[in-house]
């Protein structure tokens, strides 16, 4: 009897102790965006000059519905 109790208790401990544990995971990144940008910088002699990056934004998708948007500069 003392056994099929513990059997009973270790049972229903065992989901509530692991429900916790679950962490949502990315399912998919798409971009929703890119554009190139124009930006300004100065050289070691203080002269300015214009370079060209690249601006990216991404949305990720969560396996519990959830969203999250980053962007993202590279140089072009």
């Amino acid at each position: 009897m003392k056994t099929l109790l513990a059997l009973l208790v270790l049972a229903a401990a065992v989901p509530a102790a692991q429900a916790g544990t679950c962490q949502p995971y990315v399912t998919q990144t798409c971009v929703v965006s890119s554009k190139t940008e124009c930006r300004w910088a100065k050289d070691h002699c203080g002269r300015r000059y214009s370079y060209e990056v690249k601006v990216v934004t991404y949305r990720s998708h969560y396996s519990d519905g959830q969203t999250s948007t980053f962007t993202k500069t590279y140089r072009a």
